[in-house]
């Protein structure tokens, strides 16, 4: 193939190309969680099953040309367009085949998705872009940006990497931020302060501060439900995230010693605030780490139960 065949680099170096792909990143760091509908629901579906199999065709177009391999490009793009449909059905058709391949095969990406068959619908996109890219050949020579040929595909990738569920308030940057440096473990709570060995006056304010994370870089609780049964107080490494369950806050608690039993004081925090601030009034020695409390189904003897994950069991000094 020579250069001038390459109909999927010059369509991403179109100025509508960049266009359609800003608006993507910005419906999914921005539009979603400030208008929370189906059209924004969509859009980001729509654009990136268009746009995906085009830069997936552009690279392997680049390889071959490389390697001086000569495979039609329209065979190249209908593969793309098959295997990233197929990934896009399976992503959607449910919620355990959705895990599965946000866990295992797209663990690189810091995104938790919602399986959702209305979604794919958006799969129909595939027949403008068949038009479009069979037909651009006869338009190749319109007016392209050589610096679109190279920026556009960056921002591709970045699009693919940030999408996201909807339902976490951290935005994308810091989310990928905290899986960059916490992508070693599942769910886990990451307690900053007050910091291992601290001391303090008794009967003094002292503040708690942590973050949530979990293996797919949320750094918002997951919803948790027990289909079998009433939930109960327990250790868990990952959460399941389900339509069903209903986070109420965090809780500190503090013991003065480490079997945590029994427990010397409770501090909850305000909802999702990673945060939580009280008083130790006798001296000695403490120690504490943080639970998730959840809301019980109806019926339970418990109205809530407490999930603890992993996280370092700090200790602290109360003096006189």
């Amino acid at each position: 193939m020579e250069n001038k065949d390459q109909f999927s680099i010059q369509i991403l170096s179109k100025w509508y190309s960049f266009v359609f792909v800003a608006v993507w990143i910005l419906n999914d760091l921005y539009f979603k969680s400030i208008f929370h509908n189906d059209l924004t629901g969509k859009i980001s579906d729509i654009i990136g099953l268009f746009y995906t199999p085009i830069l997936l065709t552009a690279f392997i177009v680049l390889v071959c040309n490389y390697k001086g391999y000569k495979i039609k490009e329209s065979k190249i793009l209908f593969i793309t367009m098959v295997l990233v449909g197929v990934t896009f059905v399976f992503l959607n058709l449910n919620q355990e085949t959705n895990d599965l391949l946000t866990k295992y095969l797209l663990f690189f990406i810091p995104s938790k998705g919602i399986a959702d068959r209305t979604d794919i619908y958006c799969l129909l996109v595939y027949f403008p872009l068949g038009f479009v890219f069979y037909h651009f050949q006869k338009r190749h020579s319109e007016k392209q940006f050589k610096v679109l040929k190279y920026l556009t595909p960056i921002l591709v990738s970045f699009a693919m990497i940030n999408t996201s569920s909807t339902d976490n308030t951290d935005n994308d940057m810091s989310r990928l931020f905290l899986f960059t440096i916490l992508a070693d473990t599942n769910d886990k709570i990451v307690i900053l302060t007050p910091e291992d060995g601290e001391t303090f006056p008794k009967s003094q304010t002292i503040n708690f501060h942590w973050s949530y994370k979990n293996y797919y870089g949320i750094t918002e609780p997951s919803f948790y439900d027990r289909d079998n049964g009433c939930g109960v107080t327990e250790e868990l490494y990952e959460l399941k995230n389900y339509a069903t369950g209903n986070f109420q806050n965090y809780v500190v608690q503090i013991a003065n010693n480490e079997a945590f039993s029994p427990i010397a004081v409770e501090i909850n925090s305000n909802g999702t605030e990673k945060k939580a601030a009280g008083q130790i009034n006798n001296s000695g020695t403490y120690y504490y780490k943080i639970a998730l409390q959840y809301k019980n189904k109806d019926g339970c003897s418990n109205p809530n139960f407490l999930i603890f994950l992993p996280q370092q069991v700090k200790k602290i000094f109360i003096r006189d």
